[in-house]
Parts: C-alpha cells; structure tokens; sequence
C-alpha cells in the first residue's frame, strides 16, 4: 500500500503546531472547569458553533461543538470515561488547527465539505471524581442498550439527529498494552468495531478499516511501532458496535502510554495527526484506494504486554522452610499504591524500567511498627533499609515522613511475595548475608550503596 501524506503534510512536519494552542491542557486529568475556558474562548471565534446539548446525572452541561456544513457528516466524542482525558485536549486542537488561519487545510474549503459535531466531555461528572463511571455508578460504554443514564441517552439522541457517516469514539487505554508482541508500547490503538457476533464487514465498516489503515500510516510517520488493532469481538451493549450496526462507520481510537510521557501528550499529538489524516482521505477519496487487508495487518493491541517495574532472574523464598527458586516479576501501579501483578516466566513482557537481578534474593524485609509518633530522616530510613526494615506497620498518622523518599504503612506486616499484593521488596546478594542493595517500595527503586 502507497499512502501519501497531502494537504496536511507541513503540519505533520511540526507537531508543536498542535499542541501549542491549548498548553494548560498538559494535564495528567481534565475536569470540567479545566475545559469550560477553552469551550468558551473557542465559542467566540467565527465558524465554531457551540451549545449545551444536555446535563450530566448531576446537572453539569454537555457541551457540542459544530464546524461546517458540508454534506460528509462527521461525529467524534470524548471522555465517556471520565478518567480518559487524552483526547479531549486533542480535540480542542483540532478544532482550533480547523478554524486557524493557518490551517494545513482552508477552513472555507473544509466547511463546504465537512460537518464535524464534537461533544468533548460527555461524563463531566466521572471526569470530577477521575472515575470511568458516572455518577449513577454506570459505565456510559456499556449503556448502549438499556440506556439507563442521561449521558448515554443523549449520544444515542445525537446519533439519531445528526445520521453521522463517520463516529469516533476516543478513549484512553491502561499503559500496560503492548503493540503486538514487542516491548513497545500501544500509544494509539484503533477498532473498527463489530455490528454482529459474525464479525461482519459491510461497506460502512469497510470503509472504517481503511480510513484506520490510513491513519495508522500517519502516526507510523512519528511513533514507528507504537500502533496496534484493538479487539474485535462484538459487544452488544457496547456503543460504539450500536453506532456500527446503526450505519456510521464507527473508529475507536485508544490512547496509551509513550515512554517518559506522564500525561500522554505524545498520544495527544496522534490523535490530531490520525484524525486529519482521515478527514484528508475523506476530501480526496483516497481511502477507496486502500485495501482492508492492510487494517489486519496492523499487529494486535496485547493486554499485559507491559507493565511499571519488571524484575527479571530473580531468586525468591517463601518462607525459610521452603527451598529458594528462581522467576520474574512485574510490578503495576505507580508510587507505593503499585501492586506485583505477576510471579513466574514473564519472558513475554516488557518494562518501562527493568532490573536483571541475576544476582539477587528478594525478600519483603521487615516490618517496623509504629507505637507512637516517629518522624523519619533520609539517613534513618536508609538505615533502616539497610538493617531489612521495609515497611511500617500501623497508625499512618503517627509518621511524619521527612525523608523525601517513598514509604509504605500498612496494616498488617508483609511476609510473602504474592500476586495482587503491595509491592515491597528488599535485595540482597544471593552469595551471603551481605547487606542490601536496593528497596523496591512500590515502583521505586532505593539504591541503598553507601
């Protein structure tokens, strides 16, 4: 397949152009008063339309933006997940990218083409409490059917109004992805969602597995490697198959990690390439030209395939009566919330940080209980490290921590390493009873070396 890159290519050349316009929206999460500026600043300028469409369950406004009134009909929504932020900054820069002077494509020329409706936070109230859920505790995605919330009824009432030809359906995705069986990780993962348990391709959602054909060569432009297919397996309740089996060719695009990327910013910058690049395709029909085959050939979005912290080689004993072996394990979760998700042969996983501990034993260490107030110092705790102190046990209020160093306190001492338990791990050399080397508390890695 020959793909090209055309009325957009200046500004693929230059990403800052993207997100320069909105740079408060550097966020690690959004919230409805972080977007209620930009919604009302892009109002003011000609040829955005914008309106409150709805309330949220709590009576918070769902706003729709509007640009065009051409006769291809394009819908995109973000933030149904109230935790999943990217893409509703990336919309804003679209918008913004549409309507600046200048735009890779003249705005005269795309409003006689294009109708594009965003709604750019459709769960203000899941966005308030960073929650996928809203504030009946439904998850909007899975709403599709029963149509139980006041948010899900309103996308189905848009779909119905505006006949869409083409739908995104943005969201954000765990970290731990992987595309394909790489260590890298899925930064943009796409779907063309099912309309039937079959798996059918119609010539709606035929045409949506090419224009994702075409998008992910953009993105490859950038981040080779890092784009994968979501699977397909058919959720009924789920909306973005509805909209599917409705006609729109329906695009869900996920939003993953990049490395030394907290805030996904690099995920931010693809969905503007991704989404221009299919709005070129549409204007120049260059996506007829594209073969489905090459949307199956983009490698599978592989749950797991990452995670925080991987430990590899290492020997570990649970519990003194029992004889020493060797595994690896990976570590999810960020700061002293991260949890061991695995123990065993993870030779099919990746970290964004590793440690061969090849010549390592691994033990939880040891519990400190706290009996009355404690303030902790930098050389104490290392101390303390060093002596096979790990954690704290008991009242958290009662430590003051001074030592600018992570801490976990916990209720009950640690004494084997289990999945799905706090990671807290002590390392020593496999040799003797030598001192140890490093402390995990979480994610963190302590060099105890003197």
């Amino acid at each position: 397949m020959t793909l090209r890159i055309g009325w957009h290519g200046n500004l693929l050349m230059n990403l800052n152009a993207i997100t320069d316009y909105w740079p408060e929206l550097n966020q690690p999460h959004l919230r409805y008063d972080d977007i209620q500026p930009v919604i009302q600043a892009l109002s003011q300028q000609k040829g955005i339309c914008a309106e409150v469409v709805d309330r949220s369950y709590l009576g918070v406004p769902i706003h729709k933006l509007t640009l065009g009134s051409g006769p291809v009909k394009i819908f995109a929504w973000t933030q149904m997940h109230g935790d999943e932020p990217t893409a509703t900054a990336a919309v804003f820069d679209l918008i913004s990218h549409l309507v600046d002077d200048n735009a890779s494509l003249p705005f005269d020329a795309f409003a006689q083409q294009f109708s594009l409706h965003v709604v750019p936070m459709l769960n203000p109230d899941g966005a308030e409490a960073n929650t996928r859920f809203n504030a009946q505790g439904i998850d909007i995605n899975r709403d599709a059917v029963a149509m139980q919330s006041p948010e899900g009824r309103l996308l189905r009432r848009l779909v119905d109004e505006l006949q869409p030809d083409i739908a995104f359906n943005l969201h954000d995705q765990n970290p731990y992805y992987s595309a394909g069986d790489s260590s890298t990780p899925a930064t943009i993962a796409f779907l063309a969602p099912a309309y039937d348990v079959s798996k059918s391709i119609n010539p709606s959602r035929a045409r949506a597995m090419q224009l994702i054909a075409v998008m992910r060569h953009a993105v490859e432009q950038h981040i080779p490697s890092h784009v994968a297919r979501y699977n397909d397996d058919y959720s009924y309740r789920s909306f973005g198959d509805k909209i599917s089996s409705l006609g729109a060719s329906t695009i869900l695009i996920e939003s993953g990690a990049y490395r030394s990327d907290p805030n996904r910013q690099r995920a931010r910058e693809m969905n503007v390439v991704a989404l221009l690049s299919a709005i070129e395709a549409l204007a120049d029909d260059s996506w007829k030209s594209v073969d489905c085959d090459d949307y199956f050939a983009i490698p599978e979005n592989i749950e797991d395939g990452l995670c925080s912290l991987l430990i590899t080689n290492a020997q570990l004993r649970q519990g003194e009566q029992h004889a020493a072996y060797l595994a690896d394990i990976s570590i999810v979760g960020s700061g002293t919330s991260a949890t061991i998700k695995h123990i065993g042969d993870l030779s099919n996983c990746a970290g964004f940080e590793q440690i061969d501990a090849g010549a390592l034993a691994l033990s939880t260490g040891n519990p400190y209980h706290l009996n009355a107030p404690f303030e902790l110092e930098a050389n104490h705790y290392k101390s303390l490290l060093r002596d096979g102190v790990t954690h704290f046990v008991g009242d958290a209020t009662l430590l003051q921590n001074r030592s600018g160093l992570p801490v976990l306190v916990v209720q009950h001492p640690l004494t084997h390493i289990l999945p799905e338990q706090v990671s807290c791990l002590l390392c020593s050399s496999r040799k003797g009873p030598t001192r140890p080397m490093l402390a995990i508390i979480g994610n963190n890695v302590i060099s105890l070396a003197d």
